[in-house]
Parts: C-alpha cells; structure tokens; sequence
C-alpha cells in the first residue's frame, strides 16, 4: 500500500483547488473549493480553515468528510473522520504552515483528517475502484 499512498501524495501536492464535501448531521451536502491542504503523514490530512461557514458548522455536527481532486494525471476522493483544533499545537503549526504558503491568510481553526477509504478519480475500467 505504501507506493498508493505516495501516489495519492504526489497527486494532491501537483493540484490547486481540491473539493471538500460535508453535510448537515440531517445529510444536507456542502461543497467548498480548498487550496491550503496536505499530509501530515501517509494516514491524516491537514485542512486549514481560513473562510469555513457551513463547513464548519456541518464538521462539528457530523464530523466526516470527502475530499476529491484532480492532479496533473489522475485524480482521488479521500474519506475521514475529521477533529477540529483551535488552540493546541496542530493548530499553531497549521498558521507557521500557511503563512508561508500566503501570509494574508488567517487560519480560524485547522481541520485533522484521519483518512478512512480512498478511491480512484478517473474514467476507464478502475473509475471508482477502492484502494485504501
């Protein structure tokens, strides 16, 4: 499993805008475009909440999330059950980490990701196919 996960890396790293998919504890969708995302390590993402209304409010009651991108050759949805830090180290690493991405920002709170499934974004005969 180790070379999906550097691929799922690798792809994530090349792409600009990813998708982020939440939903209401009723199951009302929310989709937001993001671009300040990474691996903290091969199992948890790290999402930095810069402008997240309804996201937000969709985390803290239903805390699961879907994540989907497109790379420069092939594209992945993530699954995770995600914590929300404002106040502890993830959260102050997350503001040193995106002040040097843009230093305009200003990280609310910083979304952790426990990755549960991933699958393959792209069409031919593995569209969809589970790998994680």
């Amino acid at each position: 499993m180790a070379g999906v996960i550097e691929e799922i890396k690798d792809s994530l790293k090349e792409t600009r805008i990813a998708f982020l998919a939440t939903a209401t504890k009723d199951g009302i969708p929310n989709v937001v475009p993001i671009a300040t995302i990474k691996f903290m390590d091969d199992e948890t993402l790290l999402i930095s909440d810069q402008y997240f209304g309804k996201t937000l409010n969709n985390i803290r009651e239903n805390p699961k999330i879907a994540l989907s991108w497109w790379g420069e050759k092939e594209g992945f949805q993530v699954k995770a059950d995600v914590t929300i830090h404002t106040d502890d180290d993830v959260f102050k690493q997350n503001v040193e980490w995106v002040k040097k991405v843009k230093d305009t920002l200003n990280p609310k709170s910083a979304i952790v990701g426990k990755i549960t499934a991933a699958y393959i974004v792209k069409s031919g005969p593995d569209a969809g196919k589970k790998i994680l």
